[in-house]
């Protein structure tokens, strides 16, 4: 499908999990395709070029979180907002170029004002979620751009680079530059559509850093692409009361009286998605009981 044209589909399409680039490694049953709350995400190879192409429409991610922080009655402004959804798009073409088994997540630490962008993401489960902070944010002497990737097979990792400005293409390619093996370049395509282009060992590097939005439009009728994989993300957390209360007892204890402090129901919040719940001395007894 060529990131210009979302309408023509390609002939042959492997699900998700069971690409040749990864070896299907933690590989999930063939589904007949994305359901409607996914965005489907395309991996090509662009032959005679070493470099791997990918590409989506994420407005059913985007519709879906902005549904999110309607109900929660949260709102931000212009900018954060902009920070927020393009870091949601970028974070699942930099899933959807990675091994299938990897969760991902980043934290954008900005000085003026004090701001902390959340992002996260799975790629078994196939979800992608972020919040916004405000409040009680610490500061660097620098923005800095916090990651975290972590799979079955391999230890965490962890990188921390500065950040330079608040484009966050620009923001993200720096990063990829100096914490992944591979480079990359990514692309606003018009209207809800973005994407990433992966240089590969070998690459036309004259090609790769010359190459514009409208070279990546033409990617189809320019170059010989190959379908690696296509995968599909969707908005969604999977937060419940028990992993929100998790992160309250590693925080306050197992004592009910301090975590209630005098209430008789408390509300807490999931640090991941900003959901809301309410809970009360019967909830919290019941999680310790569970979880000794």
């Amino acid at each position: 499908m060529s990131p210009a044209d979302e309408e023509r589909e390609p002939d042959e399409v492997p699900a998700r999990g069971g690409s040749e680039r990864d070896g299907g490694a933690g590989s999930e049953p063939a589904a007949a395709g994305p359901r409607p709350d996914e965005v489907p995400v395309e991996a090509y190879f662009v032959r005679g070029r070493n470099a791997m192409a990918l590409w989506a429409d994420f407005g059913r991610i985007f519709e879906d979180h902005y549904l999110h922080l309607m109900q929660l009655g949260v709102r931000l402004t212009a900018e954060q907002d902009e920070l927020l959804k393009e870091s949601l798009a970028l974070l699942t073409l930099f899933l959807a170029s990675r091994p299938n088994d990897e969760s991902v997540a980043w934290t954008l630490n900005f000085r003026e004002p004090p701001l902390n962008v959340f992002v996260t993401g799975d790629s078994v489960r196939g979800n992608v979620v972020g919040r916004v902070f405000t409040e009680d944010v610490k500061t660097a002497e620098t923005d800095l751009f916090f990651a975290q990737v972590s799979s079955p097979r391999n230890p965490m990792r962890r990188s921390t680079v500065e950040i330079r400005g608040r484009d966050m293409l620009r923001v993200v390619e720096d990063y990829h530059r100096q914490s992944e093996q591979f480079p990359a370049r990514f692309f606003r395509l018009g209207g809800d559509r973005y994407g990433m282009l992966v240089a590969h060992p070998d690459v036309d590097r004259a090609w790769y850093e010359s190459l514009d939005v409208e070279g990546f439009r033409r990617l189809a009728e320019d170059e010989e692409l190959r379908l690696i994989e296509r995968r599909a993300y969707h908005y969604a957390c999977g937060c419940d009361l028990d992993l929100v209360l998790k992160v309250v007892v590693d925080a306050y204890g197992r004592d009910p009286e301090r975590i209630l402090a005098g209430q008789e129901r408390i509300e807490v919040r999931c640090p991941r998605c900003g959901g809301v719940f309410h809970v009360g001395r019967e909830g919290i007894e019941r999680y310790l009981r569970e979880n000794p």
